[in-house]
């Protein structure tokens, strides 16, 4: 199909397939039949909406060069921070007030950075339902913008907060959850979960709790990734799938 590309705003032939959710992010969420259950919660209640064998996909929303070349990059640099221990530095360790995270280092902050924007990015412009409740209004083209230029902005530029619950063992791990959007004093946070891992993207400055402002990923190159207490986990997972698994 001929039509615009929304990334680079140029008329070309678009993709039919376009990832939104990289399949890598699928990794080890599969069952016996290669399927990973996909939940969306609406006015309190939760459905379940199928299966997926791959990653969340659109049409025509790319064309190829953006797909491949600029956003497939990304993709695949990703993949190997998130699940080949590609960071040189990766220790567990503990902080002064007891939590519990995974240090990372040398990692090429432009691309994870850049990574982490667009996905948000691509549920923002995507059409599917499962991600109507990623509306980025004015917020898009500037997140836009940072793609297709290839700045990732400043460390607290729409920073992306990383927490696991895999060390839980009494917690789903093969779920993939509608990503939720929550008001906190004036500024908007979006919440994905997918298979264990809990992303966090605050829009507004502002609303970034102080101690938690070292923990994305950094211009040198360093990130955390918290390790959450079962507490915290109950109150994320209700808040994104309306489920209390306690």
């Amino acid at each position: 199909m001929l039509g615009k590309c929304k990334l680079c705003g140029e008329v070309k032939e678009l993709c039919n397939q376009s990832h939104i959710i990289p399949n890598f992010m699928y990794k080890d969420l599969f069952d016996e039949k290669h399927r990973a259950h996909v939940i969306k919660s609406q006015k309190g209640s939760v459905q379940q909406i199928g299966y997926r064998q791959s990653g969340e996909f659109d049409k025509n929303i790319l064309c190829q060069k953006c797909d491949n070349e600029i956003l497939g990059k990304l993709d695949r640099y990703a993949s190997l921070i998130l699940f080949d221990g590609y960071p040189k530095i990766l220790e567990n360790r503990v902080s002064p007030n007891g939590m519990r995270f995974t240090y990372c280092a040398e990692i090429d902050y432009k691309k994870f950075k850049l990574f982490l924007l667009s996905i948000l990015w691509r549920a923002s412009i995507s059409s599917k339902p499962l991600f109507v409740e990623v509306e980025l209004g004015p917020h898009q083209e500037i997140i836009r913008q940072m793609l297709l230029t290839n700045s990732p902005g400043e460390h607290l530029e729409y920073p992306c907060l990383i927490l696991t619950y895999l060390h839980l063992k009494s917690y789903p791990k093969d779920v993939v959850a509608q990503p939720s959007k929550s008001r906190i004093d004036g500024g908007y946070v979006y919440k994905l979960l997918i298979g264990g891992m809990i992303y966090i993207f605050f829009i507004s400055k502002h609303i970034i709790p102080s101690e938690l402002m070292d923990v994305a990923i950094s211009p040198n190159g360093e990130m955390k990734i918290i390790h959450s207490p079962p507490r915290t986990v109950q109150k994320v997972l209700k808040n994104i799938t309306g489920v209390d698994f306690t």
